[in-house]
């Protein structure tokens, strides 16, 4: 039986940061990472259904709860249907930091391909001046923009500055056909702040 996966946490960014996840409504977990390299494994069960990781600036770990609305969030299935593993970048509530999830290893017999075992990154470079209306700044813990109309079901003028800055990432709670990635059970993960 499948031990399960691993997804390592990597800050490269320039200040310390605060990286949690959770499954489902489960435990959340969290952990500060020093900036430039400071780094973290998960071992995640080999049915690890609706993953969440997001991050936030500073040390606190006691606001996470708080700072997850206000985050951007790296989302994982392990173990879905069809031997497949599902991921993707989301920024349906909000964004505020750089990610990327690559993958450490692919099962053997799989191979990358469109939306398949392949990098997805989002990277907003000056969030102040990108976060107009509808949007708006989420202040702290989170240091975020607020996709106001993400968790609808249609693209608007405020989702679609999510989309032309993240192509790749959901901008609204059902834009699967260009956000939704897979890779083949058995494969590791990594997410990657401030890539």
């Amino acid at each position: 039986m499948r031990a399960g996966a691993t997804i390592n946490l990597v800050n490269q960014c320039t200040e310390a940061i605060v990286s949690c996840a959770q499954a489902g409504s489960g435990t959340i977990n969290c952990y500060p990472l020093a900036a430039g390299g400071g780094s973290q494994t998960l071992d995640v069960a080999s049915s690890w259904q609706a993953g969440v990781i997001w991050a936030y600036p500073g040390t606190d770990t006691s606001v996470a709860n708080t700072a997850k609305p206000q985050a951007n969030l790296a989302e994982f299935t392990i173990g879905g249907s069809g031997g497949k593993d599902y991921y993707d970048l989301s920024n349906v509530n909000a964004y505020n930091l750089a990610q990327t999830i690559s993958m450490t290893s692919i099962v053997s017999g799989d191979s990358a391909g469109t939306q398949h075992c392949t990098d997805v990154t989002c990277s907003i470079a000056d969030l102040n001046s990108f976060c107009q209306s509808p949007n708006t700044l989420t202040g702290d813990p989170g240091d975020g923009c607020y996709n106001t109309d993400g968790p609808g079901t249609a693209s608007t003028a405020g989702t679609q500055e999510f989309k032309t800055a993240c192509s790749d990432a959901y901008s609204y709670s059902t834009d699967d056909s260009s956000s939704t990635w897979t890779c083949g059970t058995s494969s590791n993960y990594q997410v990657t702040y401030c890539p």
